[in-house]
C-alpha cells in the first residue's frame, strides 16, 4: 500500500484519453438558478445532443415534471433514453438519485430501463436546499439492492463518493462480488450538504490515496472528478492533469464565469475540451469510454441490448 501511495504522490502528468461527462440538469436546483438550465424533455435532448457534439462520451441523465419539479416517472425517462439514443452515440448514464425527497421504490425505476449505465449514490448525506434540510437515505440495504438490481441487467454503475468515507461503504460493496470490473468511481465534491467534503486539492487528493484501501486492483478502477460551483473549474482542471476522467455541466455549475450565467452545457464541455487539449490529453469518444469503462454497448441510434421502452 505504501509503495501505492508513494506512487500517486510521486506522479508525472498522464495523458490518457479523457472521458468527459456532462450532467445536463439535476435534482437540486431549477431554472430560478439559471433560466437556461434545461428541464423538460425537448430542452434536455437539444441541451445533449449539443454537450455530445462538443465532445461529451457521457450525459448524465435527470429528468422534471412539467412543473420543473423532480421526477423517476418511467415513462419521460424512456423518451430521454431513447432519443438520446436515437440523437447520439453517447453513453446515456440515468440517474438513481433522482432527488433526496424521491423514495427508493421510485429511484428504481430507471435500472428497470435498462441503461448502459446508471449512477448509485454511496451513503447517506444531508442536504441543504433552498434553506431547508433534506435527508438523502442511501442506507447499506438500499446500496446493495441497487447494486444487485443493476449487476442483473447488465448495467455498469458509476459509485459516486461524496466523501472520503463512503469509499469504506464502496469497499464494503465491492468486496461482496456483485459487481464485475473494472469499477468506476466519481468524487463529487463540494455539494450543499452535511456528509459531502468541499471541493478542495487536499479533499481530492486524499480521497485518492484511499484508493488503496479497496479491496481490488488498481488498474480495475476508474475514476472520474467532480465538483460543484466555482470549484468545477479548478478541481476538474486538476484531475485532468492527474490523468483521471471529469463530469461537468449545469447540474454541477451553472455559471461559466463569475457573475456569467451559462448558456447551456456544450460551453462547459467546450472548455474542458480546450484544457484537455492544451494538456495533451486527446478526448475519449464514446465508443473508446465503453472500451474503457467496461460497459455493454450498444449500436448507433438504438437502445442498449436489453433496454425496455417502460420501466416494469
Amino acid at each position: 500500500m505504501e509503495r501505492r501511495r508513494q506512487a500517486l504522490l510521486n506522479a508525472v502528468p498522464r495523458n490518457d484519453p479523457v472521458i468527459i461527462t456532462c450532467a445536463l440538469t439535476g435534482g437540486i436546483h431549477g431554472k430560478e438558478a439559471n433560466p437556461n438550465l434545461p428541464e423538460q424533455p425537448e430542452e434536455i435532448v437539444e441541451q445533449g445532443v449539443a454537450a455530445w457534439e462538443a465532445g461529451a462520451a457521457i450525459l448524465h441523465v435527470h429528468a422534471r415534471n412539467p412543473d420543473g419539479s423532480n421526477t423517476m416517472d418511467p415513462t419521460i425517462y424512456s423518451e430521454l433514453h431513447g432519443r438520446l439514443c436515437a440523437e447520439t452515440d453517447a453513453v446515456v448514464q440515468l440517474t438513481t438519485g433522482g432527488s433526496p425527497v424521491l423514495s427508493v421504490e421510485e429511484r428504481l425505476n430507471t435500472v428497470y430501463l435498462c441503461p448502459e449505465m446508471c449512477s448509485l449514490n454511496m451513503g447517506l448525506l444531508n442536504f441543504f436546499i433552498r434553506g431547508e434540510q433534506v435527508f438523502f437515505a442511501n442506507h447499506r440495504s438500499d446500496i446493495e439492492r441497487f447494486a444487485r438490481e443493476i449487476a442483473a441487467r447488465n448495467v455498469k454503475p458509476e459509485l459516486e463518493v461524496y466523501s472520503s468515507a463512503m469509499l469504506e461503504e464502496v469497499a464494503h460493496l465491492l468486496s461482496l462480488d456483485i459487481l464485475q470490473p473494472p469499477y468506476t468511481i466519481n468524487f463529487v465534491l463540494h455539494t450543499p450538504t452535511q456528509g459531502g467534503q468541499r471541493g478542495t486539492p487536499r479533499n481530492l487528493f486524499d480521497m485518492l490515496q484511499r484508493l488503496d484501501e479497496l479491496p481490488v486492483p488498481e488498474e480495475e478502477l476508474r475514476i472520474n472528478v467532480s465538483s460543484m460551483g466555482p470549484t468545477q473549474l479548478p478541481i476538474t482542471t486538476m484531475a485532468l492533469a492527474m490523468g483521471l476522467n471529469v463530469r461537468v455541466g449545469m447540474e454541477d455549475n451553472v455559471y461559466y464565469r463569475r457573475g456569467e450565467l451559462l448558456e447551456n452545457n456544450a460551453q462547459l464541455v467546450e472548455r474542458t475540451v480546450r484544457i484537455a487539449r492544451e494538456l495533451e490529453r486527446r478526448v475519449a469518444t464514446p465508443q473508446e469510454a465503453r472500451e474503457m469503462l467496461g460497459l455493454r454497448g450498444r449500436e448507433r441510434g438504438r437502445l442498449p441490448a436489453g433496454a425496455g421502452e417502460v420501466a416494469g
